[in-house]
């Protein structure tokens, strides 16, 4: 069946059900979930369906879940945040940087055995909605804005916490490193990283080859970064050089698409 004709059936079940389940589709097309879900990303690139923990909904029944994601998401968003959550490991303490795509892997992080902790208000309540991992939210001065909390109440907060993993987002990364507009959020990440045995950078094609005015760290003080699309070739050579752990997700998607053809 090609994909075309399973999305038309996914969109008569979501007509008559207003909501469909990964294990739905798998039964009713007789396909793998990684095929269901690639069909879910092709109908929620569209604008036809929301996509939420395990499986997908159409737009009206969750109106609070699209404003969100009005404001945030794009399918390379998504595709970066799902891969992330696979470098989650149970009992794991994570930090979680205040950055959309960041929010986003709340929706695939399922109930695995972690804590979390975040400045980002937005992370505590998808996280809230869609799983039971435990959650602490830094104190500090709320930024409307961003949605999150900064300032020295932060940074001394982050003192008292060593965690495993640090997934940090960036608004601008190139051979010079990844910068930031605004001074606070560029000394909050600095001194994220400085918390984190692992740094992981989460950052869609969009950001590299942008330099903002305050520095954050270099390309070298990432263990791993996750992106939609190779970045360009400078970068890239920094990179190899320092055996920094590349994944982009274009490739693992177009990877998926081949195996499933064959």
């Amino acid at each position: 069946m090609y994909q075309e004709q399973r999305l038309t059936l996914i969109r008569n079940h979501l007509s008559s059900n207003k909501s469909i389940t990964l294990e739905e589709i798998c039964e009713t097309l007789s396909v793998s979930k990684d095929t269901a879900r690639r069909d879910l990303v092709k109908l929620e690139e569209r604008g036809e369906i929301i996509r939420i923990k395990g499986g997908a909904t159409l737009p009206s029944a969750n109106r609070n879940l699209i404003d969100y994601k009005e404001r945030t998401v794009t399918a390379g968003k998504e595709r970066i945040a799902q891969r992330a959550t696979l470098l989650i490991h149970d009992h794991y303490d994570l930090l979680m940087d205040a950055t959309s795509t960041g929010a986003l892997m709340a929706k695939f992080m399922g109930n695995k055995q972690v804590n979390v902790i975040t400045n980002s208000i937005d992370i505590v309540d998808l996280l809230g909605d869609h799983t039971d991992i435990p959650t602490f939210l830094l104190p500090g001065k709320f930024n409307r804005k961003n949605r999150n909390l900064t300032g020295p109440r932060t940074i001394e907060t982050l003192n008292e916490f060593k965690v495993d993993q640090l997934f940090l987002g960036a608004c601008g990364i190139s051979t010079e490193g990844v910068t930031s507009p605004d001074e606070e959020e560029a000394f909050l990440k600095k001194k994220m990283i400085s918390c984190a045995r692992q740094v992981i950078l989460l950052a869609d094609s969009s950001k590299f080859e942008k330099t903002f005015l305050h520095r954050v760290c270099d390309i070298t003080d990432f263990d791993v970064i996750i992106t939609d699309r190779h970045p360009d070739n400078a970068v890239m050579e920094i990179i190899k050089e320092n055996n920094i752990h590349l994944i982009v997700t274009e490739d693992e998607e177009s990877e998926g698409e081949l195996n499933e053809k064959n």
